[in-house]
């Protein structure tokens, strides 16, 4: 008879398993015994300093269920809390969306559901897992069989990574070209401040306005604005004066006469 073994599509390597031969431990308690944390799906972390209801928790959030953080295992469902289950103090809780519970719990719904962009679904996992000091853990229940927990602190770690990216800094935003020109921060730096802090602007020459005197018109007559321009006699002066004075030397005679 042949033997199979196992592979998870080299994601996780043997080392990050660890044998437990005892069985299934009670929920791990938190570093703060004061207070109840709830990570959302989306990285935010609330904190109770109160025992509450799950109903509670729901109410705000309908399309979601809460779960232990200790309830992850490779290839079963994650159960999920009832109503009338009561959050202790001391310990953290998950709260996820319905449909996560719907499907069995395995190394790529995990990849997948907590990483915000598919095509660096697997190797976000990868460098989460090798990062962590204990990701898996392999553990013996009392029948004998193996059950591969995943450890809270890693789906922590996937839901703030993987829902939150680190936003880009001013100077590695897409609009500038930073990364063709600037191979260092410190010339990143340099070039911010020499393109985006000087702003340029012409060089004019100021005009100085001058402010008209203006002269109330109350009881003045107001000038034309569009003056006439005195007409121009085709004749010169000296030829107009000589008719003139003909004229009148005519009028002179008739009077006499």
């Amino acid at each position: 008879m042949g033997i199979k073994v196992l592979s998870v599509q080299n994601m996780v390597s043997w080392s990050c398993f660890h044998l437990m031969k005892n069985a299934i431990p009670p929920p791990p308690p938190s570093s703060d015994s004061t207070n109840i944390k709830l990570i959302h799906s989306d990285g935010v972390v609330r904190i109770y300093h109160r025992p509450i209801y799950v109903s509670e928790v729901l109410l705000e959030f309908p399309k979601h269920l809460v779960c232990r953080s200790d309830s992850f295992y490779i290839g079963q469902k994650i159960p999920p809390l009832s109503d009338q289950d009561l959050l202790q103090l001391g310990h953290k809780y998950f709260l996820l969306p319905t449909s996560f519970f719907h499907s069995v719990l395995s190394f790529v719904t995990i990849a997948s559901f907590f990483s915000s962009s598919n095509n660096n679904n697997k190797n976000r996992f990868i460098n989460n897992a090798a990062a962590s000091h204990c990701p898996f853990d392999l553990q013996r229940t009392p029948s004998g069989c193996l059950k591969i927990r995943v450890s809270d602190d890693f789906i922590s770690q996937l839901l703030e990574q993987g829902n939150n990216p680190k936003p880009l800094p001013p100077q590695q935003s897409p609009s500038l070209p930073l990364g063709k020109i600037c191979t260092t921060p410190q010339l990143a730096k340099d070039y911010t401040q020499l393109v985006r802090t000087r702003k340029w602007k012409p060089k004019l020459e100021t005009i100085k306005e001058t402010q008209k005197k203006r002269i109330s018109s109350f009881g003045l007559k107001k000038a034309n604005p569009f003056p006439s321009t005195p007409i121009r006699s085709p004749y010169p002066l000296h030829h107009l004066r000589s008719i003139h004075f003909a004229y009148k030397h005519k009028i002179r005679i008739k009077a006499r006469s």
